[in-house]
């Protein structure tokens, strides 16, 4: 009789570990909206929702989502997402998928007028402030304040979102380091555009600059939000960071090994250089900086140009199922597995 209760009771704990593995969320999609200095930012959540999916529009962007849902109950840890200069929160789509069928809630900020305010002061503190905004603003709002662990939150960044997010994390920057290199160095060419030395901006975008006012804001305060506690930094912006010293948290910094647009080594290996706390540094060999961007919609790719380009040979796909995986497990690793 102890042989069959031993028996019953394995098989009913693999029954139950068994249909824990065959739960899996549908990516569940809804925007958010809050204000820093008087502007508008809107979020993109993607959050898990055991509601049908289905193929759905937004512009010329299609994905999988069901709209509006209702979030699965649970909570979750937080993912707060940070795009590179002009783009926007459809870019890392894919990332923000796999992360919630991992269990994470995903916040990607749209941040407004990025070609208006780069190179001007005061977006180097609105940035790490909008983002911040954004995890203020989840965590306040009524679908989903209640299904987040207010005590696991991360964040990603990509390029000028790289910056944003270790800025968040407590490093302290130097504007006046972009003037400096950029008048004597011609060597970073890509992210010296606009600046003395460096390639004048497009006319047009002279003239929009003209008649566009930055929002004001305290070019001083400190802008580390202590709520983020894990970051990955993607090919990120580097160059203003002078001290590291405050980011004593886990970080993953990756570097694209052939990046023309944030040149070796002023970037990712400043960074890496300045983190004297124990951080995860990958070097991929062969990949550009954009590749980190999920692929865009067809009929926009000769609208986008380089950014949705890739060298002849070059899957990004293939690339992005591997690095997202990577990065999924390491927020996995400081904000599940601890």
């Amino acid at each position: 009789m102890k042989y069959l209760i031993a028996i019953l009771l394995a098989l009913l704990f693999f029954s139950v570990a068994h249909a824990e593995q065959l739960v899996q969320y549908h990516v569940g999609i809804r925007q958010i909206t809050t204000e820093v200095a008087g502007t508008e930012v809107a979020a993109r959540i993607y959050y898990p929702t055991q509601e049908r999916a289905s193929k759905t529009s937004f512009g010329p962007w299609e994905l999988v989502v069901a709209r509006n849902a209702v979030p699965t109950s649970g909570q979750f840890p937080l993912i707060a997402v940070s795009h590179g200069l002009s783009g926007n929160d459809w870019n890392h789509h894919l990332l923000a998928s796999q992360l919630v069928t991992a269990e994470f809630i995903v916040a990607a900020v749209r941040h407004p007028d990025d070609l208006l305010r780069v190179g001007r002061p005061a977006h180097a503190v609105l940035r790490p402030l909008e983002l911040t905004a954004v995890i203020d603003a989840v965590l306040a709002d009524d679908h989903f304040g209640s299904h987040i662990d207010t005590n696991k939150i991360g964040a990603f960044g990509f390029s000028l979102g790289g910056y944003t997010v270790l800025a968040a994390a407590g490093g302290k920057i130097d504007p006046s380091r972009i003037a400096a290199h950029c008048a004597k160095s011609h060597n970073d060419p890509e992210f010296c555009i606009g600046e003395e030395g460096g390639t004048p901006l497009p006319i047009w975008l002279r003239v929009r600059r003209f008649f566009y006012s930055v929002p004001q804001v305290e070019l001083d305060q400190d802008a580390h939000d202590p709520r983020i506690t894990v970051v990955v930094a993607a090919a990120p912006v580097g160059l203003p960071f002078y001290t590291m010293d405050r980011v004593n948290l886990p970080v993953f910094l990756i570097r694209a090994g052939v990046d023309q647009a944030l040149r070796f080594p002023y970037h990712a290996e400043h960074i890496h250089t300045l983190l004297s706390h124990t951080h995860r540094y990958e070097v991929v060999d062969g990949v550009h900086h954009y590749a980190f961007l999920s692929p865009f919609p067809e009929s926009i790719v000769a609208k986008i140009g380089e950014p949705a380009e890739d060298p002849k040979g070059f899957d990004r796909e293939a690339f992005l199922a591997e690095i997202n995986t990577a990065i999924t497990e390491f927020f996995r690793s400081h904000l599940v597995h601890e």
